[in-house]
């Protein structure tokens, strides 16, 4: 391993033994990298991580955790270990995330830093926001949407990201409404009520 500060070092002066290789090139990034990552391990990916998060949420440790989110200091009344039930927050969080960050990075054959930019932590932040706060499905729909819709508009090229801005905007406003929550939950409670009563009807019959 060598620090090249000044840019003027190569591979050569890595001192590599015959056959050595060299893994990560600086600011080259990784290259030649082997493009195994497929939508079924996406999925496979997905379908893991909902298994370990939803049955994390509902344990013993998961409410601690959710307890510590909510208020350290009254968590930390009713004898919950705040150090330890933090370390494994940080922990399985940081299994997922390089375990997605594995499965990105085996979609391109060269991977710079430059793909993991400002705008990358803001669209993920975003996949967060819009999907609300500790809803897994939600934000699982609200990275789906807004990851179909940029390529969606794509046949406005010179519209598409202002509309992609406005739908975000809309979106943001809606999930923060009082009146557009209360009029979805009305919606709602219309359908079941109309799918009770047609499988009734169908029962009676």
């Amino acid at each position: 391993m060598i620090f090249n500060v000044k840019g003027v070092k190569t591979a050569d002066d890595l001192g590599l033994l015959e056959g050595g290789s060299v893994i990560i090139k600086g600011a080259q990034g990784a290259t030649g990298t082997e493009t195994i990552a497929s939508f079924t391990a996406g999925f496979i990916l997905i379908m893991i991580t909902l298994v370990i998060i939803l049955n994390l949420v509902k344990s013993k440790s998961g409410r601690a955790i959710m307890a510590l989110r909510d208020n350290r200091i009254a968590a930390e009344s009713v004898g919950i270990n705040v150090t330890n039930y933090k370390m494994l927050g940080f922990v399985v969080s940081a299994t997922l995330a390089g375990a997605a960050g594995a499965l990105y990075g085996l979609n391109y054959s060269n991977l710079l830093a430059t793909k993991f930019d400002f705008n990358t932590s803001i669209l993920i932040l975003v996949f967060v926001v819009l999907g609300g706060l500790g809803k897994m499905w939600g934000s699982i729909i609200a990275a789906t949407v807004l990851t179909i819709l940029p390529e969606a508009l794509r046949g406005f090229d010179s519209y598409r990201m202002l509309i992609y801005a406005i739908v975000l905007i809309l979106v943001m406003l809606g999930t923060n409404n009082e009146r557009i929550k209360l009029f979805a939950q009305d919606l709602k409670k219309k359908f079941n009520k109309s799918m009770k009563n047609k499988k009734a009807e169908e029962g009676t019959k």
